[in-house]
């Protein structure tokens, strides 16, 4: 049972903090250095964030997407490392391939001058098909799917969704964070989350890359493959929308 009126009296409490410097130095310091304040622990498990609600933060100014949760696609199984070796292509200086590419159902894409790739609500099949064709072609192929049953498990973490925004400033290499706004998002529908797909407003996004440094540098990495929208569109999944200040 997700807990209001607790998750609104820390928002307001970190709120009062004022600017707070980021945890990290990459973008997902904004999420990172909430949740720290709230005491979550990072987690990508099924359960949610902090008393019942998944927590989301977002940059005031920005107009990037934002991610719903990631799946990889269902069938066949191990896709992603099939969509890698037949569509990637070695990124920088490593002879790792990569495939980094944003897909919606609305247009197709174009991935690397070659390729354009395309997904479709296949209700007839309940799933989330991702077709691929080169260049002029008319003909195209279902290279994988997401079943409506895994996708619908996947989107049950976003229940209650607690999203925050965030005023930034820049010192140097450092972010600070004041957490000005939030808004509570319940009873989602499944029914509008397809529907959001097809109208090309929810896109796939493939980000099959390669690890830059570390231990790991030059090896596969996959980041996870994001169900994503604009965050002016998150209402539109929802039938209980409460603003927070």
């Amino acid at each position: 049972m997700a807990n209001k009126s607790k998750i609104i009296k820390e928002f307001r409490r970190i709120k009062a903090l004022g600017f707070i410097k980021s945890k990290r130095l990459n973008d997902t310091g904004i999420g990172k250095t909430f949740e720290d304040y709230l005491g979550v622990d990072e987690n990508n498990l099924k359960d949610p964030d902090f008393e019942g609600y998944e927590v989301k933060s977002h940059r005031k100014t920005s107009s990037s997407y934002v991610t719903l949760f990631t799946k990889s696609p269902t069938n066949p199984k191990g896709a992603n490392a099939l969509l890698r070796e037949k569509f990637g292509k070695p990124e920088g200086k490593f002879k790792v391939k990569a495939v980094r590419t944003s897909i919606f159902s609305n247009k197709w894409n174009n991935f690397n001058n070659i390729y354009n790739f395309k997904i479709i609500v296949n209700k007839k099949n309940k799933s989330i098909d991702l077709l691929s064709k080169s260049g002029n072609s008319v003909k195209s192929t279902i290279e994988c799917s997401w079943t409506f049953e895994e996708l619908q498990s996947a989107f049950e973490k976003l229940n209650s969704l607690f999203f925050v925004t965030a005023e930034r400033q820049k010192k140097r290499v450092h972010e600070y964070f004041h957490y000005t706004n939030a808004t509570i998002f319940n009873q989602p529908s499944f029914e509008n989350l397809l529907k959001l797909i097809d109208d090309g407003k929810i896109m796939v996004d493939l980000r099959l890359g390669v690890y830059s440094s570390g231990k790991n540098k030059g090896k596969a990495h996959d980041h996870g493959t994001g169900f994503r929208i604009q965050s002016d569109d998150l209402k539109l999944l929802y039938s209980d929308v409460f603003a927070v200040s």
